[in-house]
């Protein structure tokens, strides 16, 4: 390959690098009012997490309350990426394929020992994120695979 030819391969690859890091900064930060929501039992941070109305928020939400119903603290909820790429992206959309497991969770009743939850496997998904008024939120996710 020519040096032009290197030059232009190095400055597209840089850019994929650079674009798939801003969107990985972006899942992180939307994981992060997940986490909250979940660690503060409260299902309005996930506001900050979906789109409105979506069947995700919805899911997230029961959740929430399920824990808090039943009298459990949550530690903290996480997911470790494995692997990241982005499928589309533009000014108003993002589609990301994410292979990812949730970190151990830990839970216990208000001053009880921590419990580790079971750890999942690796899953693939997809990942729909669009922009709104108030930020980026998750739009949808799709089970791939795992």
């Amino acid at each position: 390959m020519d040096p032009v030819s290197m030059w232009c391969a190095a400055v597209v690859a840089a850019g994929a690098v650079s674009q798939s890091a801003v969107w990985m900064d972006r899942l992180a930060v939307l994981d992060d009012g997940r986490s909250a929501a979940f660690v503060r039992a409260d299902p309005s941070l996930l506001d900050d997490v979906y789109v409105p109305g979506g069947r995700l928020r919805a899911s997230d939400d029961r959740l929430v309350r399920e824990y808090a119903a039943r009298g459990l603290e949550i530690a903290d909820v996480r997911f470790e990426v494995l692997r990241f790429g982005v499928e589309q992206a533009s000014e108003a959309r993002a589609v990301l394929r994410v292979v990812d497991r949730l970190e151990p969770v830990r839970v216990r009743r208000p001053g009880g020992a921590w419990r580790t939850l079971p750890r999942d496997g690796p899953t693939d998904r997809r990942i729909v994120v669009v922009r709104t008024p108030v930020g980026w939120r998750i739009e949808a996710v799709r089970r791939l695979a795992g």
